[in-house]
């Protein structure tokens, strides 16, 4: 289907979709994917994706069509496509894939498998940080990411190593340096650290990788380079927005509470005139 009759499509459902089938749905659905990563934000985001995740939760879409639509995801064509719009959109509709398997379990063990490998790689080697932009709307890319491993790390088919080496990635991402992540981006991550705990992840490990890693980023102070200090922006942010997560969670919470003290020990410390 060519994008602008699948647009004019999308935009006669968004104006009343009350006619739609479930028939019809399963014919569209596949075609919205070659348009998920659209520099159109109306298309991309309201429409493609808007349509689509709704349909995919709302159990619209057969079984077979998610498994042929995720497998496809999964390759180079999407998720790790160049172009920023259909990495960052490709992790949403990994989200809504793995939330409706959560409530029916369609995936096999292996492909949940596949899924796992290829988010963890995929969050190894994302660099992209943008979050909003005014003529081209969401990117968002993190927080998508931080979506769809938020429903990842919960599934019985995580191993519990697996899922506590997918959660030192996550935590490992967030001293970010390639750009400031301005778009609660830390918030969404925060989440998904969260789940993992829910999940069995044990606090202390946690608490230990988080440490680490603050440790490591204080270390580069007071060397005043751009990456440094966005690492140590995003990372301090995330550490904050996570603490607030985590009211069931005291030990692990007085943890962090320690290292976002050494982040701001830094100024407390450092008279007016060496700021």
């Amino acid at each position: 289907m060519e994008r602008d009759v699948l647009k004019r499509r999308l935009e006669h459902l968004a104006a009343d979709s009350s006619h739609i089938n479930n028939e019809e749905i399963n014919d569209l659905v596949p075609f919205m994917l070659q348009y998920i990563g659209d520099p159109d934000s109306v298309l991309r985001d309201r429409l493609v994706y808007g349509f689509g995740s709704s349909w995919i939760v709302e159990g619209l879409v057969s079984t077979e069509i998610m498994k042929q639509m995720l497998e496809e995801i999964l390759t180079h064509a999407y998720l790790f496509h160049k172009a920023k719009y259909t990495r960052c959109f490709s992790t949403l509709w990994v989200a809504a894939f793995l939330y409706r398997h959560w409530q029916e379990a369609f995936l096999s063990a292996a492909m949940v498998r596949r899924v796992y490998d290829a988010m963890y790689c995929y969050i190894q080697q994302e660099t992209n940080g943008e979050g909003y932009d005014e003529e081209y709307g969401w990117i968002h890319t993190l927080a998508h990411t931080a979506d769809a491993l938020n429903e990842l790390i919960v599934l019985p088919e995580v191993t519990a190593d697996q899922r506590f080496q997918l959660v030192k990635e996550m935590v490992n991402k967030m001293a970010f340096p390639f750009c400031a992540l301005a778009h609660e981006e830390d918030e969404r991550m925060a989440v998904a650290v969260h789940s993992s705990l829910q999940a069995g992840v044990d606090p202390e490990k946690l608490a230990d990788v988080i440490g680490g890693k603050a440790e490591q980023v204080l270390a580069l102070w007071p060397e005043s380079t751009t990456a440094n200090l966005l690492m140590r922006s995003n990372f301090k942010q995330f550490i904050r927005s996570l603490y607030f997560c985590l009211t069931a969670y005291p030990s692990l919470q007085a943890r962090l509470y320690e290292y976002e003290q050494l982040f701001s020990g830094i100024y407390h410390k450092t008279s007016l005139t060496d700021c």
